[in-house]
């Protein structure tokens, strides 16, 4: 129903009903961008907004660019292309993907020769000293995803730090070893688990019976790509962000997800080698990767970490449009 105001324009009388939750996100500073303090489920501004100040809450979601330190031999041609010549050298890659705008960078230091993990484990520790050096922007690190090598290297990296970075992967196995020295220095961490909300809430709690502060964990709950789980990762995230708000103190962490990494993974970004009807590959595989990340982010993740720098520019704009009328 709608009624003529003295202006002669049309107002509604109905007005949506507004949920208001129990608590809200932590919200956590990394270096000099900061997320989380969400009073409400993502792109939810009406229902975000704080009494007292009667702005809205909480921080935009903040991309990263994801780089590996080591390129791998299935590394897709469009992503070679994108980056040219910068591949050759990590340092540069990271200078480059600052240049796209990126809020922060995402370094996996993927080890490349098992046979000779001293070496390998003092390059990449040279690397990260060398990229934290050249570049202004806040920082993640990511190990190689074997215990052996990350609980000797991540440690060490944290030590090194000239400022605050968040390491990660911080698994279930790895914790006892790794946790210790972010306590020390006083880093941020990532706490990666399989897609299950009972799983993320349990390594949290180990995590921070060790003593680590829970306002400097960022929930890594993995993630599925367009196509392959992404509905499945989607019901998780969403799951994850309402325990939040409902007052869950072991789950109300900022969000964050490696899209790239899955989106390109899938035949349909990385392949040409498809059915016609899929259409030119460059442009689906953007595609790809936006569709995924906007998902995700509408999930609730509070950083996502993008590969291809197009993505990036659509991402952003699809993110500052989200948040225009909210003085953010």
């Amino acid at each position: 129903m709608f009624l003529s105001d003295k202006s002669g324009g049309v107002k509604s009388l109905f007005q949506p009903a507004l949920k208001k939750y129990k608590s809200s996100v932590r919200a956590l500073k990394l270096d000099n961008i900061s997320i989380g303090g969400q009073k409400a489920l993502s792109f939810m501004h009406r229902e975000n907004i704080d009494e007292l100040s009667g702005l809205s809450s909480g921080f935009k979601p903040a991309i990263a660019v994801g780089v590996v330190s080591n390129i791998p031999d299935n590394f897709p041609d469009l992503l070679k292309k994108s980056w040219g010549e910068s591949l050759n050298s990590s340092v540069a890659w990271a200078k480059k993907a600052v240049e796209t705008g990126a809020d922060a960078l995402l370094i996996r230091f993927n080890i490349a020769n098992c046979e000779d993990t001293d070496s390998e484990i003092a390059a990449s520790i040279e690397k990260f000293e060398q990229i934290q050096d050249a570049v202004d922007v806040p920082l993640m690190v990511l190990g190689s995803g074997k215990d052996e090598i990350d609980n000797i290297m991540l440690p060490e990296m944290a030590r090194k730090a000239t400022r605050q970075i968040a390491v990660g992967e911080i698994t279930e196995d790895n914790y006892k070893a790794i946790v210790p020295s972010l306590i020390e220095f006083n880093h941020c961490l990532t706490a990666k688990t399989p897609i299950d909300i009972n799983l993320a809430k349990q390594l949290n709690i180990l995590i921070t019976e060790m003593g680590f502060d829970p306002d400097r964990i960022i929930i890594d709950p993995d993630v599925g790509a367009l196509g392959y789980g992404l509905d499945y990762a989607y019901s998780v995230i969403e799951r994850i962000r309402i325990a939040a708000l409902e007052g869950d103190s072991m789950l109300n962490m900022p969000i964050i997800t490696l899209v790239g990494e899955e989106a390109w993974k899938s035949k349909e970004a990385k392949s040409a080698n498809v059915q016609p009807e899929f259409g030119d590959h460059y442009k689906r595989a953007i595609i790809w990767e936006c569709m995924t990340a906007s998902s995700i982010l509408a999930a609730g993740a509070d950083i996502v970490v993008l590969h291809h720098p197009e993505s990036i520019n659509y991402v952003r704009k699809f993110i500052n449009k989200s948040f225009k009328n909210t003085g953010k």
